[in-house]
């Protein structure tokens, strides 16, 4: 396994802390794309809807006040830091909301136990995500709705001028490639969706653009410089330069960074 950002193991990363404060950060910066989402998942009130991948529970929050008293949300993630986080969330919103420890891979619910599952940003972090959309699908009622959402990491955007800054920002991008399992999960969804054999499949792309000081932390952008100079693609004078160009964009007002990514949603059979 590559991947080098933490998220495949939270737990053993040894920077648990800081990947719930990512979460958080990424949070507030996609609540309009999850709340798109979650109209393809057309959830009725009683709805009983699954988020694998719960991360900090902020959205199984969120989907609580959308099915009402008479829906059941559960949330499952394989970090106990993170469903730890998820519980606090949880019983600071009042909702009751079923979150466990688990692996996408073995989801511990019964076949056909809910009408509608989510999975964001869990795909790229997977070596076989077909295996776990298998799971998904064990667990979702004939009729129901699943809805995966991820990036494609390779179609990312950075708005550059000089030809020497875009030389690093192509080395950099090779990084970030190399430090996601599945980099380019969000542009597979729709045929796995197909081939899984749901029907009424529908995608939805976005562009999410962000500010300068969220698009450095989200992105990596220092720990994919320090691997871009380790490898000798590029110096450090260049990494500091580059660095130094995206906050005097930043400051000039001229900073554009984005990220693009994909949500399908299909019914099973």
């Amino acid at each position: 396994m590559k991947e080098q950002t933490g998220f495949s193991d939270v737990d053993a990363s040894g920077r648990s802390a800081e990947l719930v404060d990512y979460l958080a950060l990424t949070a507030g910066h996609v609540t309009e794309i999850r709340r798109s989402g979650y109209e393809m998942l057309r959830l009725l009130p009683g709805s009983a809807v699954l988020d694998v991948g719960c991360g900090a529970g902020e959205v199984c929050v969120e989907l609580a006040a959308c099915v009402g008293r008479n829906g059941k949300i559960a949330g499952i993630d394989l970090s106990q830091t993170m469903v730890d986080a998820a519980r606090k969330a949880a019983l600071a919103s009042g909702h009751a909301i079923d979150l466990r420890v688990g692996s996408a891979y073995a989801l511990p619910f019964a076949d056909g136990e809910f009408d509608a599952v989510r999975c964001e940003r869990v795909f790229q972090h997977l070596d076989d995500p077909e295996r776990a959309l298998r799971e998904i699908l064990r667990v979702t009622r004939s009729g129901g709705r699943v809805m995966v959402t991820d990036p494609d990491h390779g179609q990312a955007g950075l708005g550059l001028d000089d030809p020497t800054h875009r030389r690093v920002y192509n080395a950099i991008q090779r990084q970030l490639l190399d430090m996601i399992v599945n980099p380019h999960s969000g542009t597979r969804l729709r045929g796995m969706l197909v081939r899984a054999g749901l029907v009424d499949v529908s995608l939805a792309g976005f562009v999410l653009e962000l500010e300068q000081p969220a698009y450095v932390k989200m992105f990596f952008v220092s720990e994919r410089l320090a691997k871009a100079v380790a490898a000798g693609d590029i110096t450090d004078d260049e990494s500091s330069d580059f660095l130094a160009a995206l906050e005097e964009r930043h400051r000039a007002g001229t900073f554009y960074g984005n990220a693009v990514g994909y949500s399908v949603a299909g019914t099973k059979v």
